[in-house]
């Protein structure tokens, strides 16, 4: 890879991929069980420095959403409105002459009657 062309956040990214033999198609290159290594370590330390840098700069573009956080908010008008659309199904279903309730009937019918003769 070339190196000149990537930003540092992703060195430790490169340097995990220039470690993998070509044609290898495992995750983790397979390495001697006495030789120790610690490039999964440097990409996983590069990496968090990367999550935290987007975290850093979200809270600085966007302060409101870290001082008036709405997740919980929306989670709770998610959960009423699951629970308003279940009750719409079942009255849908529910209704005298729908096709949920005859295709039941058709089934319950044809189980429980006694077979013609």
């Amino acid at each position: 890879m070339d190196k000149k062309k990537y930003p540092d956040d992703l060195r430790g990214f490169e340097e995990f991929i220039d470690g993998q033999p070509q044609g290898d198609t495992s995750f983790l290159p397979k390495l001697p069980k006495k030789e120790v290594s610690f490039e999964h370590f440097t990409f996983l330390t590069n990496d968090s420095y990367r999550l935290l840098k987007i975290k850093d700069l979200m809270t600085q573009k966007l302060p409101f959403a870290y001082k008036y956080e709405q997740g919980e908010k929306l989670l709770a008008e998610q959960v009423q409105e699951i629970k308003s659309l279940k009750v719409a199904v079942f009255d849908i279903c529910d209704a005298k002459g729908s096709p949920y309730r005859k295709s039941l009937a058709d089934v319950f019918d044809a189980f429980f009657q006694p077979p013609k003769t």
